[in-house]
């Protein structure tokens, strides 16, 4: 009895196999966006250390999503990828005078953030923040992901943040104010 169970089990999971390698699912059906992160280098001629953003790896996006949802799983899995699951919201997609579409982020904190640290280390955005090194690799991070700007297909033209449902301006050490225009 337990050979034809064995048997059964391994014919099922072979016709599921070959079924779910259809020509159907040819690589067409999504499309790759690009999730970043930063590698720092010494600059010579200035004298200091610097970062640069670096493609760290792709994610494939099924090419029937809309935009709005395209965006909101690249999002999630920048989110996974570099900050700890912190919330990054979608709060829109506005178009301006000159027809841009501006992405419109807010990243929230988790429920019972009262302060920095309040949560534990890296379980708040007050910690990606921080530092010369940390606000600019948090910088290059939000910007480049999301404005994807090796993606040739529909996209966002400008993307501006928001933390805590508020518009970011200057801060020491980040610099996320303002519209970001992708060209």
């Amino acid at each position: 009895m337990n050979k034809i169970l064995i048997k059964i089990s391994i014919y099922i999971t072979l016709v599921i196999s070959l079924l779910s390698c259809n020509s159907n699912n040819s690589k067409r059906d999504f499309n790759e966006f690009a999730l970043y992160s930063t590698k720092e280098g010494f600059d010579s001629v200035a004298g200091f250390n610097n970062m640069t953003p670096i493609i760290d790896r792709y994610i494939s996006i099924p090419t029937n999503q809309n935009l709005f949802n395209r965006i909101s799983i690249l999002l999630d899995s920048v989110s996974a990828h570099n900050f700890n699951n912190l919330k990054m919201e979608v709060l829109g997609i506005d178009k301006n005078e000159s027809d841009y579409k501006i992405l419109k982020i807010n990243l929230k904190e988790n429920p019972g953030f009262i302060m920095p640290d309040s949560l534990g280390h890296y379980r708040t955005w007050y910690d990606f923040f921080q530092g010369s090194m940390g606000g600019e690799q948090t910088t290059i991070i939000l910007i480049e992901s999301t404005l994807q700007k090796q993606y040739k297909g529909e996209w966002v033209d400008a993307v501006e943040f928001y933390y805590q449902n508020e518009k970011i301006g200057e801060w020491d050490h980040t610099f996320l104010s303002g519209i970001i225009k992708r060209n």
